[in-house]
């Protein structure tokens, strides 16, 4: 039997989802070589992206003990059974029984930013379960209120963005700091003129910036607006500023495909996706698509992002996560254990190493 040259070999691995690449580095020498190798790994990463135009690829990762991981596209013919599994944090996290969830700082290309009940911070592959600990910022013991994890093209290196606030001579003052991998160490960035001062979730990555809903006044009101940290210029920049009122709405910000939305939920009216887009000179937002706010319970319901056939992938508020089809008005409930309380982030699979 003739053998394929290599580089249709890794051609056509480099199509596969993650984890049957995993189950194929025990067929041979060969393909463990292709597929621990780095570049293989962005390779099957940026295919991934690519074929993500229709299909979400995102999963969604909770902070429980142990976590779980929600697969929102396997869901057959109203059949969930099996789109939650229970994955293992590494060893060295450590949680329960100091009554502390897992922290999840942020996520990018399928690594996942996690700080432990002990403030030791990690950076972690759900998928392959490698994992890095990571050195503590200078701000980690004053606690922190801005967070996140990102990719910086440039370097071609990952990065963990930390702010603190702590009193100094009863004047309030603001540490952000901004971890390397490749040097492994952290260093104080100044440019935060335009920093969001209230997040209550991690920074969202998307195509080189992470972002944050953030409110500001305008007349009468208080308005949304949307702030990114840009990860090559190290710098902060107010994108756009929206028109809703902190009153009357809840916004959240997710994924589409590959585009970064916003949801507005109006408050027992309806809720709307907005598609960002963003380019070096403007932003503007398109609207997707909205649905009437029928069938939902009193407590909050976040959007994550939008799964195949139109469905919104929904968190309420540390309760559970559900499939919610605005065609039909049926609720898919997935098979959560513990999860009230705990933290969701969206993450995708893949081979990318935490390791320098």
């Amino acid at each position: 039997m003739p053998k394929l040259p290599q580089e249709l070999i890794v051609e056509i691995l480099s199509r596969l989802p993650v984890k049957p690449l995993i189950r194929f580095k025990c067929v041979c020498k060969t393909w463990q070589f292709i597929i621990s190798d780095p570049e293989f790994a962005k390779l099957q990463l940026k295919r991934a992206m690519e074929n993500n135009n229709n299909v979400n690829c995102y999963r969604v990762l909770l902070s429980t003990w142990p976590p779980q991981s929600v697969d929102f596209e396997e869901p057959c013919n109203g059949d969930i059974s099996n789109a939650v599994i229970e994955l293992r944090y590494p060893a060295i996290v450590k949680g329960p029984p100091n009554d502390f969830y897992v922290g999840i700082l942020g996520s990018c290309n399928g690594l996942v930013c996690l700080l432990d009940a002990y403030g030791s911070m990690f950076l972690w592959n759900p998928t392959t379960g490698k994992y890095k600990e990571l050195p503590k910022p200078d701000g980690a013991r004053y606690g922190m209120y801005l967070h996140g994890l990102g990719y910086n093209f440039s370097t071609d290196d990952y990065v963990v963005l930390f702010a603190s606030h702590f009193t100094s001579n009863d004047s309030k003052e603001t540490i952000f700091e901004l971890y390397t991998l490749k040097t492994g160490i952290w260093r104080r960035i100044e440019d935060t003129d335009l920093a969001p001062q209230f997040c209550g979730r991690s920074g969202l990555y998307w195509n080189g910036a992470l972002y944050w809903l953030e409110i500001k006044e305008s007349g009468n009101n208080e308005v949304f607006f949307v702030v990114a940290f840009d990860i090559v210029e190290e710098k902060f920049k107010e994108v756009m500023t929206l028109p809703y009122d902190v009153n009357s709405h809840d916004l959240s910000l997710g994924i589409s495909g590959n585009c970064l939305c916003i949801f507005v939920e109006h408050t027992e009216i309806c809720f709307e996706a907005l598609m960002l887009n963003v380019n070096a000179t403007e932003a503007s937002w398109t609207r997707l698509f909205s649905f009437p706010h029928y069938g939902f319970g009193g407590y909050s319901n976040i959007p994550l992002c939008l799964a195949k056939n139109e469905e919104v992938v929904m968190d309420s508020d540390g309760w559970e996560i559900y499939l919610y089809n605005p065609k039909d008005r049926k609720f898919k409930h997935f098979k959560v254990q513990n999860y009230m309380d705990s933290k969701s982030e969206l993450y995708i699979e893949s081979l990318v190493s935490p390791y320098n």
